[in-house]
Parts: structure tokens; C-alpha cells; sequence
């Protein structure tokens, strides 16, 4: 994403989002009824609204919404296809010069949930019970760890027995094939299993995983929880299918509100020059993994409102509202770089909810909105 301006103004942030959102898959019209122009400008006005397709239609388009639901549905390609188109529109947004094409940079992983109430279908998953529901459309993303440049890089839907390990091959995948260079990862407790271990070593990628407890018993799992604070150890195990041997450094934090044990590796491996920094340095790049979190939350303000059970359609919506996050990032990293400011500065000039508004305004500008009501 190249900015050739001095300002930056609601037509800028239209045009940049639905140029990104253009190219990246192939839009048809609807019959004679829904232009692709028309076509897009619905769905960005939905991520800026966090509105219903029905609803935004009654608003602000001629058409009716059955019309408009046809036309996106039409547009709706496999999930295969989908997950790519999405992943290259979130990397045309990206703001990069060739050095950092160059970078090695590291990334987060993680998984984010929306709850679901309806009749379960193929792509619904099961999890801890949240918001009254125990199934979710479930999604996996990876996201930079760089100040002002915390850019989503990848993204898949979950499927019922998607293993963690099958998760991290298929993000880093999407990222190598974007020719953006990896040097390590930070997970959540919930991708320790030996096989995610092994597939980072086996890529020669530093990490950092929140190992947990197997059960209650007195196993070599929950003994890594023994000993004093900072206690590094080497940790060995069999992963239970494959029967692989997994070895790995640990770190023991006994801090509040509960004692961790990470599973690390450096960039130097076993060449360190002293183990216990790599050890620290690997501690605080968790810390720093708590940005994906933000990521998420930042996504929900530009998600757009649905009860449809197509997971094709929900993913769209998914992509759509990463994509207006993706757009955020680029133009907050530009107001950075252009005032020379630290990398931990908050700018505050241009936040997402500003940011939407005035996509909402600029959308509202080209589709006036009928303020009228029938009695009859």
C-alpha cells in the first residue's frame, strides 16, 4: 500500500480499503440489479457500521435485500479459495519497504471465537462454554509483533478436529508463500502439543510456548512446575500418536497470579551466550504476544452483524473486518513514520472508531440515506 499524499481524509481511507478489497477476489454484478461498485461499497459500509446486509440495504441502497444477499452469495467462492483472495487483500494494504521484505520478523499466533446460536453445521466447533453458548465459528490468525506494525498476516477457519500443530503449518505457510521471512513465533498454552514443538524446530524457529499441567498426577509434565523461580531445565516427552520424542528448554516463572513454565528456543539454539537472557528475552516476547489479543478486540469494531449458518459468508464478513483493521494499522504506522515518533507512541489523531466514522460519512456522502419512514 503506497500513500502518495501529504492528508489523509474519508476518501483516502474509501478508496484504499475497497481498492484492497477489489483486487483480491474476483467480483461479478448481480444480474442487472447490483453493481460490483455497488457490490462493495455494501460490505465496506457494513464493517463501518457493524450493521446487518438487511439492514444496511433498507438504508442506503435501491435494491432489496433478498437482491442483495443473492449477489454476494453469487461472489462467494469455495473456502479454499476464500481464505487466499482474503489473505492476499490484507497483504496488498501492507505498508512495506524493501528492507522490511528483507526482515526477519516475529509473529503471534492465536485463535479467536464467535459465538453461534443456531443449528450446528460443518465448520461450527465445540469449546468452553461462553455468551450462553458452548459452539463458535472459530478462526486462527498470525499478527506482527512490531510497534505500529502489528499487521495481520495470515488467517484460516477452524474445523472439528483441526490439530494445533495443523493450524501453525497452515499459518506460516500463507505467510512464506507471501515471501515474508519468519524468526519466531510466540503461542498460547493451548498450541504445547509436541507436534507444534516439533514443526518449529523443525522449521529452525525461535518460540515460546506456556506449557500446562497434564492432569493431577505426580508425571513428568507437571514436575517442570517444581523448583525455584527462574529454574531452567530441559523437559523430554513423547508425543502420544506420532510417539516422536520432543525435547525442549523450560523456564519456571513463579510469579502472581500463578507459577508458568515456557517452553523456549532461541535464535543462537544451544550457542547462547548466556541461556538465562535468552531465557528473559523469550519471557517477554509472551508479553508481548497479549498484542493479538488487541487485534481481536480492534476486529470487533468493524464486524459486521449476521446470523447466517454459511460459514463461507461468515468468513467473508471475518476477512472484511481484518482487512479495515489492516487499513488502520497502515495509516496510523504512516503518522508515525512521518512524525518521527517512538516506536511506543500512541497516536491518537486517528483511531478505529474516528477511522470508521469517517468511512461511514464518506459511504454516507455517495449513498444518501432514506430518512423516511412509510405509515401505510
Amino acid at each position: 500500500m503506497r500513500l502518495y499524499y501529504s492528508t489523509i481524509t474519508p476518501g483516502v481511507i474509501h478508496h484504499h480499503a475497497r481498492q484492497a478489497l477489489e483486487s483480491s477476489l474476483d467480483w461479478k454484478p448481480y444480474r442487472q440489479s447490483v453493481s460490483v461498485s455497488h457490490l462493495l461499497d455494501l460490505l465496506l459500509i457494513m464493517g463501518a457500521t457493524t450493521a446487518s446486509l438487511c439492514a444496511t440495504v433498507k438504508r442506503f441502497f435501491g435494491f432489496s435485500h433478498e437482491t442483495a444477499l443473492r449477489a454476494v452469495k453469487s461472489n462467494l467462492l469455495s473456502m479454499d479459495k476464500l481464505v487466499t483472495g482474503l489473505v492476499k487483500s490484507l497483504h496488498n494494504v501492507l505498508w512495506f519497504s524493501r528492507q522490511d521484505r528483507l526482515r526477519h520478523w516475529m509473529v503471534a499466533i492465536d485463535t479467536h471465537y464467535v459465538a453461534y446460536y443456531g443449528k450446528r453445521t460443518r465448520l461450527v466447533v465445540g469449546g468452553q462454554k461462553k455468551r450462553g453458548t458452548k459452539w463458535f465459528f472459530g478462526y486462527a490468525t498470525a499478527v506482527l509483533l512490531h510497534k505500529h506494525r502489528r499487521y495481520t498476516v495470515a488467517l484460516c477457519p477452524l474445523q472439528n478436529g483441526m490439530k494445533p500443530h495443523e493450524i501453525v503449518q497452515t499459518l506460516l505457510d500463507q505467510i512464506a508463500q507471501k515471501g515474508l521471512k519468519i524468526r519466531g513465533v510466540a503461542l498460547d498454552s493451548g498450541f504445547d502439543s509436541g507436534d507444534t514443538l516439533l514443526l518449529l524446530q523443525e522449521r529452525h524457529l525461535a518460540y515460546t510456548v506456556p506449557l500446562r499441567r497434564k492432569g493431577n498426577k505426580n508425571n513428568a509434565r507437571n514436575r517442570c512446575f517444581e523448583g525455584r523461580h527462574r529454574l531452567i531445565r530441559w523437559v523430554e516427552w513423547t508425543t502420544e500418536k506420532t510417539r516422536r520424542l520432543v525435547r525442549t528448554r523450560t523456564v519456571l516463572w513463579k510469579g502472581y497470579p500463578k507459577t508458568m513454565v515456557f517452553a523456549f528456543a532461541g535464535w543462537s539454539g544451544d550457542r547462547a551466550r548466556s541461556i538465562h537472557q535468552e531465557a528473559m528475552r523469550q519471557r517477554r516476547l509472551y508479553r508481548e504476544r497479549f498484542g493479538i489479543e488487541t487485534s481481536y478486540r480492534q476486529k470487533n469494531q468493524a464486524q459486521a452483524k449476521t446470523t447466517s449458518r454459511d460459514p463461507s459468508y461468515r468468513l467473508l464478513l471475518q476477512g472484511l473486518a481484518y482487512l479495515l483493521r489492516q487499513v488502520w494499522v497502515v495509516l496510523t504506522d504512516q503518522l508515525a513514520h512521518r512524525r518521527h515518533a517512538k516506536p511506543g507512541a500512541w497516536i491518537g489523531d486517528l483511531t478505529m472508531d474516528i477511522m470508521l466514522d469517517w468511512l461511514a460519512d464518506e459511504l454516507g456522502r455517495i449513498y444518501p440515506e432514506k430518512r423516511i419512514i412509510s405509515l401505510v
